[in-house]
């Protein structure tokens, strides 16, 4: 048996690491002006997901289709996420002055008010990836998705974090964990992720005879998570 054919597993297998190390050299090339995160990180899970709905994409294909389409969006709202974290960091540095009992207090609520905005990073750019919606729309629709599965949410949140956890504190294996990185860490964090959200995402879309099944949500919002 020919293990190299195409129709074999290693075959299969080196197909889909090349697509990942690629996708992960081009979220990093198009994040590196920082500015420009929003829209790549989008364009990243718009390419995770269809390779979960449709398992075979043209990556490069893919990623640009979306980068250029959600930029305006995904930028704005990066910024107003980078507002904010920069805004709940001055107040966690701030409330340490504080005498220690209302300082213990304060940094229960700005420890809370931090992984709320975890939750909405974890959520928001993938929304923007699958649906079409004015930005204000963008949390409500977070939120929801979020609070329907909870359990999602923290399982994201610990593949999303841990591995970062794990690389800033274990100095022996940093050159390591920072090759990873390079090479496929940030796409197949994505693509994690995305099992969690296209189970979630997926009875919202019509041809999966979804289209109503969204308490809360205006039912008018356009779906371009399927669109070739």
């Amino acid at each position: 048996m020919n293990l190299f054919n195409e129709d074999s597993f290693l075959h299969s297998f080196f197909l889909s690491a090349g697509g990942f190390i690629g996708l992960n050299l081009l979220w990093i090339i198009t994040s590196v002006p920082v500015i420009t995160a929003g829209a790549s990180t989008t364009a990243l899970y718009y390419c995770t997901l269809k390779l979960h709905k449709d398992k075979d994409i043209s990556i490069w294909k893919c990623y640009w289709k979306s980068f250029r389409e959600n930029f305006f969006q995904a930028t704005a709202v990066w910024l107003g996420l980078a507002g904010a974290g920069a805004c709940i960091w001055l107040e966690e540095r701030a409330v340490r002055t504080m005498p220690a009992p209302m300082c213990n207090v304060f940094v229960y609520v700005i420890w809370g008010m931090a992984f709320g905005l975890l939750i909405t990073a974890l959520y928001i750019f993938p929304v923007i990836a699958s649906f079409e919606n004015k930005i204000r729309r963008l949390v409500p629709y977070t939120l929801y998705f979020a609070a329907r599965k909870p359990g999602y949410a923290l399982c994201m949140a610990a593949v999303t974090c841990l591995p970062m956890y794990f690389t800033l504190v274990d100095v022996k294996l940093f050159p390591v964990y920072l090759l990873i990185w390079l090479m496929c860490g940030f796409s197949l964090t994505a693509y994690c992720n995305s099992w969690f959200l296209w189970k979630l995402f997926k009875p919202y879309f019509p041809e999966n005879g979804g289209e109503g099944e969204r308490a809360g949500a205006e039912p008018e919002s356009d779906h371009i998570l399927w669109r070739t």
